[in-house]
């Protein structure tokens, strides 16, 4: 039998440990003590494999957010050493340590801008959810679990398929994220994550029309 306020299978009896209804045992277990980027590192991957219960565990563990940061910056860092980079090197016109200071300088600017886009994104998804949708999280709870799964955009890298398959997937992991944490439908939650996504391509193509 599996007890109603718990969620944990017994025999004949135990000691409840008076968790919320909808949480399993081992969506409540607490998280690692220390030093422990392969935990977050397998939880990011499960996140972005579509796991309801690794979403709520994220979202609920402020350390995952520091992580999550991390592994942002790891990611964002490829994209832009795999596009940004090869671009500069083409039309740049320097050499020697002026065409070094620029290439920097290039890619802290995208880094930057980078994470201005992330930001403004999760930003504006919070806050449809929010005002139209009655969604139930905070943008911290939000963010936890997304910054996680945001590696899933190293995919916009590979040639030719790379921007689609990038596109779809973290319009799949915003979905995910946005019903579990939100607590909204998940038809609503794909309008959410599908529209600014579609969005923020538009800007992109209007500001860079030949890339």
């Amino acid at each position: 039998m599996r007890c109603d306020i718990c969620g944990q299978d017994y025999g004949v009896a135990h000691n409840c440990a008076g968790i919320s209804p909808m949480m399993t045992s081992g969506e409540a277990a607490p998280p690692p003590v220390g030093f422990a980027p392969l935990y977050y590192l397998r939880l990011a991957f499960r996140i972005a494999r579509w796991d309801d219960v690794s979403i709520r565990r994220a979202a609920r563990d402020p350390i995952a957010g520091y992580y999550g940061a991390l592994f942002w910056g790891i990611s964002a860092t490829v994209i832009l050493l795999f596009s940004a980079l090869p671009m500069m090197l083409r039309v740049t016109r320097l050499s020697g340590p002026v065409m070094v200071i620029a290439l920097v300088l290039g890619m802290t600017f995208g880094f930057v801008a980078l994470g201005c886009i992330t930001f403004i994104q999760l930003g504006l998804c919070h806050l449809i959810a929010k005002w139209f949708f009655e969604g139930k999280g905070t943008f911290v709870t939000v963010m936890r679990p997304l910054l996680l799964g945001w590696f899933v955009n190293v995919l916009i890298v590979i040639p030719v398929v790379g921007l689609l398959a990038g596109a779809v997937a973290w319009t799949a992991v915003l979905m995910l994220v946005f019903e579990e944490v939100e607590g909204i439908d998940r038809l609503k939650a794909f309008l959410i994550s599908a529209g600014i996504n579609v969005c923020l391509l538009a800007v992109r193509f209007a500001i860079l029309p030949g890339r």
